[in-house]
């Protein structure tokens, strides 16, 4: 095998251009008639979950969509598959097994299952496997290539105690009994780092361990606590996302940030605070966007009660997007809604990024509950 001097080798990686910012005006293409919840890509498909139960193509015609649906990432139109849920679909991943789904259901397709599923990626087809007695809430699902990881409010799978967090066998489905990290209260994101899981959520502690709270890492293999990771973060984590060799959170509380972690150490490289809750961050290239409840971006950490900011804010409504030290951009894609964006998700290799809650305008425009933002 030939040797690439480093010289050469620097200046081959140089020549691959980044990926171009996402245009403001999201992608025309269908919609939804009640709130996203969750987004996942798959190649050039995007996977969504919720409450809805129609898409509403662009021509403003319904098409019966139950909680479930797909959308062509490249031309943001309506897929065929069309499997249906019979309640919230809170969480859902992607990946070459399939389309896994969590949330409040009962019933997949007509047929009983207990809050967590797997689909057909192309058909929708229910599988047999992951049929499963749940006790609480999905709120996050996280994929490795052997192994399926559910966090939440679940207490018991399969009448075996839990502590809102459980593990199943990607090929078979079968709980995975040995793995039962305890985490003190709900589990609301889960982010896969080479043979470690980082766990994000509204819990004070996992296992009793000090230095946990809200923000930890555990032993993808055990469960165990992995204590070189330590994270400082005061409030409620709403999601996790690893990128660009950074982890970030989006977390909820008194105001609420979007903070740029070291993946290996917890160390906090900086930190967005807004007046409203952040729900999710995703990063394509160099620019980091957000989303979530708030209106606008404060000019410092100090907010008031309600999340007031106190020393000045600049507006951004439900989206913002930043560069990679955390420094506003004045890229601007106002959202309107008290909630907003609820779910985001990114495919780096086609340079986009979804957005969904319960928003229906974009800049003023009709933009219902969905939107794709492309270069």
């Amino acid at each position: 095998m030939p040797v690439i001097a480093p010289m050469l080798l620097a200046a081959a990686l140089a020549a691959v251009p980044a990926p171009a910012p996402v245009r403001a005006q999201p992608l025309a293409g269908v919609t939804f008639d009640g709130t996203i919840q969750t987004v996942a890509y798959r190649g050039d498909r995007i996977y969504l979950g919720g409450d809805f139960t129609h898409a509403i193509d662009r021509g403003g015609r319904l098409v019966a969509r139950t909680r479930l649906a797909a959308v062509d990432a490249r031309t943001g139109q309506l897929l065929p598959w069309n499997p249906s849920a019979d309640a919230r679909v809170r969480t859902l991943a992607a990946n070459a097994a399939g389309v896994f789904v969590g949330g409040d259901f009962g019933q997949i397709n007509g047929v009983g299952r207990d809050s967590l599923a797997r689909l057909d990626p192309d058909t929708g087809a229910l599988s047999p496997l992951f049929k499963h007695s749940i006790y609480g809430h999905p709120h996050t699902i996280a994929l490795t290539g052997t192994t399926l990881y559910l966090g939440g409010t679940l207490t018991l799978v399969d009448n075996q105690p839990r502590g809102r967090l459980a593990a199943f066998d990607l090929a078979t489905g079968a709980l995975l009994t040995a793995w039962k990290p305890q985490a003190q209260n709900a589990v609301n994101a889960i982010a896969v780092s080479g043979d470690r899981l980082i766990l994000g959520g509204a819990f004070e502690n996992i296992g009793n361990i000090p230095g946990t709270r809200h923000l930890a890492a555990v032993d993808a293999q055990t469960g165990a606590v992995r204590p070189a990771f330590h994270a400082s973060v005061a409030y409620t984590v709403d999601n996790v996302t690893l990128a660009g060799g950074a982890l970030y959170a989006a977390v909820g509380g008194k105001g609420g940030r979007a903070i740029a972690i070291d993946p290996a150490t917890g160390e906090t490289r900086w930190t967005l605070t807004a007046d409203g809750d952040v729900r999710a961050v995703v990063r394509i290239g160099d620019r980091i966007y957000v989303g979530g409840h708030f209106d606008a971006i404060c000019g410092s950490d100090k907010v008031g009660d309600k999340g007031v900011c106190k020393e000045g804010s600049t507006p951004r409504i439900k989206l913002a997007a930043v560069d990679g030290a955390g420094r506003l951009l004045p890229w601007l894609a106002d959202a309107n809604g008290i909630q907003g964006v609820e779910a985001m998700a990114a495919n780096p290799a086609l340079g986009v990024f979804a957005a969904g809650g319960s928003f229906t305008t974009i800049n003023g425009a009709v933009q219902r509950r969905f939107a794709q933002f492309q270069p």
